[in-house]
């Protein structure tokens, strides 16, 4: 019958399709299992060492902080100071710096940078001058032999904010110059209204009140052009020698 002898075709094609289908994944695994395989051995030669671990851990960390504090804006970091020569001096405890992130981008990611590859670690407060400032940035140098930095990029000029911007009044926090170039920041003792027309970038932070009684306990005996920087440049057994009483930032962090 030709309806029989038609229909005995399509079973045939059929079951080669069927077969066919079947070998398929047996060839996809083979494949999916090399690929596993030569992944692991990829991965396993690239594995970083603890050291790298490490820095890559706190760069993840640090912007995960930020990103988190600057809902609202604000950075949040903190400073130990001390006064490691003279043991009797009032001059210690943790600074609580507000970065006010969201009026001056430019100036307050370049402090933050700074924050994160531990510049100011170390750093002495070598410039105090009385109802003036307090200034600080110049590293000393590092116990490793590792060279202290000098230069940094310079960034841009924030656009004033009406009615938002810090301006120099006491408690808050500016680069040195106005610019990030030399790493120094300075924190204003007194209301310095003569500070904001100067060119530059106007205050990015602020100290609380309680920061700022450990700024005043700060020792200001020491005249300008009585060599601090070069001792700073020296290091720690000069400032000791020369200017015991001189306080320093022994680590910041981003909190």
């Amino acid at each position: 019958m030709k309806s029989s002898s038609y229909s005995t075709t399509p079973p045939q094609r059929s079951l080669k399709r069927a077969s066919g289908i079947k070998r398929c994944p047996m060839v996809v695994v083979s494949w999916l299992a090399a690929l596993a395989i030569f992944s692991l051995i990829v991965l396993v030669s690239r594995t970083p060492s603890a050291a790298e671990h490490t820095r890559a851990d706190k760069i993840v960390k640090v912007k995960n902080q930020i990103i988190q504090s600057s809902r609202d804006g604000h950075v949040i970091v903190e400073c130990k100071l001390d006064t490691p020569h003279d043991t009797s001096a009032p001059a210690h405890g943790i600074l609580h710096i507000t970065v006010h992130r969201s009026i001056s981008p430019l100036a307050s990611d370049a402090f933050l940078n700074m924050i994160k590859s531990e510049h100011f670690n170390g750093c002495y407060l070598f410039r105090v001058v009385k109802r003036f400032i307090v200034q600080w940035g110049i590293e000393a140098p590092h116990s490793d032999g590792q060279q202290a930095k000098v230069k940094f990029d310079k960034v841009g000029i924030d656009p004033p904010v009406t009615g938002q911007s810090l301006l120099n009044v006491r408690g808050s926090l500016n680069f040195a110059g106005g610019n990030s170039g030399t790493g120094q920041v300075y924190v204003n003792i007194n209301n310095n209204p003569h500070l904001d027309k100067e060119p530059g970038s106007l205050p990015f932070a602020m100290l609380d009140d309680k920061s700022m009684d450990i700024i005043s306990s700060v020792f200001d005996g020491y005249s300008a052009g009585m060599g601090q920087v070069k001792a700073v440049k020296q290091g720690a057994d000069e400032v000791k020698k020369l200017f015991p009483k001189m306080s320093r930032i022994e680590k910041c962090w981003i909190v």
